[in-house]
């Protein structure tokens, strides 16, 4: 898909969702919108929730069968909710679908974050989290480059493992891991097309070194099992009693 407005590759980029409206960004986009579709498109329900590249909502859910679709931003950025992540202004099990795109790795409070997506989500409530793979190109160039604070290498980029396990720890159960994205992190299209040999390379052999982590999880609410009380029948007497000695033989004893 082409966007509007695109910024040009040597001008650099103020967010992570402007990144995306270059070029290469473009280059990327238009894979990851053709693996997460069919995920989105057997998603049903009344409301979905996507944090991070606001801008790119619409068209990333072009295929989301959900009805109603709102983002959630800063005060400063074009979202239909303005409001902080970690504290959702959402009633507890009424979202039917969050998508966190490029939000973990550029917050502050992850851990918060998830908490509060777990909590808006309806019971099997649907979970995609799109960010870089630290095991990738990409995640090689961030680990030089991080200190710079440019666009996209900026930020903390977690790897795929530690995401997985605060998920299983909050109670998410993961559906599908997947990888997009096996151009090499280079900011000039024409060299990315002549290192075309490269991408085929590493798509076929190297498949875990790919750009982008697309994680599709849901919430998990594991039913209440009643316990049987075990009633304990005690006897007021005990079976046998002791007939006492004393008086023995008199008329009441016969």
């Amino acid at each position: 898909m082409r966007f509007s407005g695109q910024a040009t590759e040597s001008k650099g980029f103020a967010t992570i969702e402007g990144w995306y409206l270059g070029e290469t960004g473009q280059y990327l986009f238009n894979e990851l919108e053709a693996r997460v579709s069919p995920v989105l498109a057997t998603t049903f329900g009344y409301y979905s929730l996507q944090l991070g590249c606001e801008g790119l909502a619409a068209a990333l859910q072009e295929s989301c069968r959900v009805k109603h679709q709102f983002t959630l931003g800063d005060i400063d950025r074009a979202a239909h909710i303005h409001a902080n992540p970690a504290m959702l202004p959402i009633a507890s099990d009424s979202v039917d679908l969050v998508i966190l795109m490029h939000h973990l790795s550029n917050s502050s409070e992850p851990h918060a974050i998830l908490r509060e997506v777990f909590r808006v989500l309806i019971p099997e409530g649907k979970l995609v989290i799109i960010d870089f793979n630290p095991i990738s190109l990409w995640g090689l160039r961030h680990f030089f480059q991080s200190w710079l604070e440019h666009v996209p290498f900026k930020g903390h980029f977690f790897t795929a493992k530690r995401i997985d396990d605060w998920m299983r720890l909050l109670g998410f159960d993961q559906h599908r891991h997947i990888r997009v994205g096996y151009q090499p992190p280079i900011q000039k299209p024409a060299l990315i097309r002549h290192l075309s040999w490269l991408e085929k390379g590493m798509r076929k052999w190297l498949p875990v070194f790919g750009a982008l982590n697309l994680m599709v999880y849901s919430k998990s609410i594991s039913p209440l099992t009643p316990v049987r009380h075990r009633w304990v029948t005690r006897k007021l007497l005990p079976a046998k009693i002791a007939r006492p000695s004393v008086g023995r033989g008199m008329k009441y004893d016969r």
